[in-house]
């Protein structure tokens, strides 16, 4: 999961209020934090587990609620791993991989756009990813080279938004030393209900554990509203303490601190586009994680099957914040896919 730091943005607002402009300002500093620099996907999902502990063994352990998958499970999972840290012993197959995607068709992988393209556009290049298919255990399974790398023209970076790329295989899919399959993927104009979901992924787990067997777990899509409301409460604590952070630093008086948190704190607006899908649990016990990025959101169909309705893509987190995930009110975001659904088809037709 991409993970969102507040970004100052002041502008002319910032320099009106420094210059003196009037205001009934009120003191509503908290949480006084700093942000951090993550870099790339791939460097900060690596950093993440080598930071962690990694399980052998996923029995008795779980992600913010989930448990391990059984074999055959999610034969459409399948994992993005970096070549150039790709070894024959288990800790490097774990820590090699950065994200998620799903088969969606035998020669191509339905992913998130910042999985293969960084914050200035740059996509990564084929053979430095691997994609591994056909086992919920990261060092087993089958390893494929990539021949195209497609995200979507339309990515946008500051906001994550159309965060969905296509990857395609250099051969299809034909042999494969376990279970592999394409899940169907929700059209445009299908109704996009709220209720039970279920995500996968090999993203971190609580205090910093690391799976190395895929990790499912249930959770619910609700409405954009309900993430939009708890992003901006953080987002206004977050704001606070970044103030306070750089006028500390800078000599910037109080009551002109409090003026730019007065302004700007109101202002603050949606999150979410309507290109994505919030879901998870009100309590934060239940959610995908860094490393999860990519992975399919997946609901029941009618018939018993399943259908991928969104792309894990990101989250917020509070600046400073110890953990990364399953933070109350703070929802994850995925990828609407069925407003992707006829360039994932043109996509794979023309190429």
């Amino acid at each position: 999961m991409n993970k969102s730091n507040y970004i100052s943005v002041f502008g002319a607002v910032i320099s009106a209020v420094f210059l003196g402009s009037p205001m009934n300002a009120q003191s509503a500093f908290s949480n006084i934090v700093r942000p951090e620099n993550n870099g790339d996907i791939q460097t900060f999902v690596y950093n993440s587990k080598k930071a962690g502990t990694l399980l052998n063994e996923a029995a008795d352990t779980r992600i913010y609620g989930g448990r391990p998958a059984q074999q055959g499970a999610w034969p459409w999972q399948v994992s993005l791993h970096t070549t150039s840290r790709v070894g024959q012993d288990q800790e490097s197959r774990v820590l090699s991989q950065f994200c998620g995607g799903s088969l969606v068709a035998r020669q191509w992988i339905l992913t998130a756009a910042h999985c293969v393209q960084d914050f200035d556009k740059k996509i990564t290049p084929t053979n430095d990813i691997l994609i591994r298919t056909g086992n919920v255990n990261l060092w087993e399974g089958d390893f494929r080279k990539v021949s195209a790398v497609f995200p979507h023209p339309n990515y946008d970076p500051e906001r994550t938004d159309n965060d969905v790329a296509l990857i395609k295989l250099s051969e299809p899919i034909n042999n494969s030393s376990g279970p592999v399959g394409a899940i169907p993927v929700l059209q445009n104009g299908n109704e996009m209900r709220q209720g039970p979901a279920v995500s996968i992924g090999w993203g971190l787990m609580e205090e910093g554990r690391i799976p190395g067997v895929l990790m499912e777990t249930e959770i619910d899509v609700v409405s954009n509203d309900t993430c939009n409301a708890g992003f901006a409460e953080q987002t206004r604590r977050d704001l606070g303490g970044y103030l306070l952070s750089i006028g500390s630093a800078n000599g910037i008086p109080q009551d002109k601190l409090e003026e730019a948190f007065s302004i700007l704190a109101p202002n603050i607006g949606a999150a979410l586009t309507n290109n994505m899908i919030c879901a998870g649990v009100a309590s934060g016990e239940r959610s995908s994680c860094n490393g999860d990025s990519g992975g399919p959101l997946m609901m029941r169909r009618s018939d018993g099957g399943w259908i991928q309705v969104g792309i894990v893509s990101w989250g917020k987190m509070p600046l400073g914040a110890e953990t990364s995930c399953g933070l109350p009110s703070l929802y994850g975001v995925y990828t609407r896919v069925s407003n992707y659904f006829d360039w994932i088809g043109t996509t794979i037709r023309s190429n």
